[in-house]
């Protein structure tokens, strides 16, 4: 049976994945050396999800993993919200959470001359034309050296978007009123 949850198009992962860059890595060789980073989904000429690209920090223990052993599953976590039973006007509601997210498997391989890339894609991301590294001066070279860059070849993207669409109408409309000023009604749609 497919779960709709799953049923998430590629412009949506990507969309979402862009908004939302800051994620676990999690190296299968010593998952206890997750972290949260920054990273983006790099994508071909068609437009389809290709590699990841991002830095880790040099003395961290995921960046020994992932030097060692690559595979890795990165887990983006976007808005999310406890749905709490008296949003719902059916009396047999329970309470539940719904959520944007998305996991990524992944081969990484760290590459110090990647590393100037990454920063810069990232911050170009982010920022766009407010502000560039430049403004850093000196100080950059001084934060360069205390990262490495990585570009992960994506193997799997597995979304899981519980936003209500398996609901009623009615009970959809609840959610949408329960969620009103919410970030996670921009991804109900």
């Amino acid at each position: 049976m497919a779960d709709l949850h799953a049923d998430v198009s590629r412009a949506q992962m990507l969309d979402f994945a862009a908004a939302y860059p800051l994620a676990w890595i999690v190296p299968y060789a010593d998952p206890s050396a997750a972290l949260l980073m920054p990273v983006l989904i790099e994508t071909n000429e068609a437009g389809a999800p290709q590699s990841l690209l991002g830095h880790l920090p040099r003395t961290h223990d995921a960046t020994t993993c992932l030097a060692e052993d690559g595979r890795t599953a990165v887990l983006f976590l976007g808005p999310n919200a406890y749905i709490p039973p008296g949003w719902i006007r059916k009396k047999d509601w329970a309470p539940t959470w719904n959520f944007v997210s998305l996991k990524v498997t992944a081969t990484a391989k760290t590459d110090t001359e990647l590393t100037r890339h990454a920063v810069e894609t990232l911050v170009d991301h982010m920022e766009g034309d407010r502000w560039s590294v430049a403004e850093m001066g000196a100080r950059y070279q001084g934060l360069l050296r205390g990262i490495i860059g990585f570009r992960a070849a994506i193997e799997t993207l597995t979304p899981r978007f519980k936003t209500g669409r398996d609901e009623t109408a009615e009970s959809y409309a609840d959610l949408r009123q329960g969620l009103a000023g919410h970030p996670l009604i921009d991804w109900m749609e």
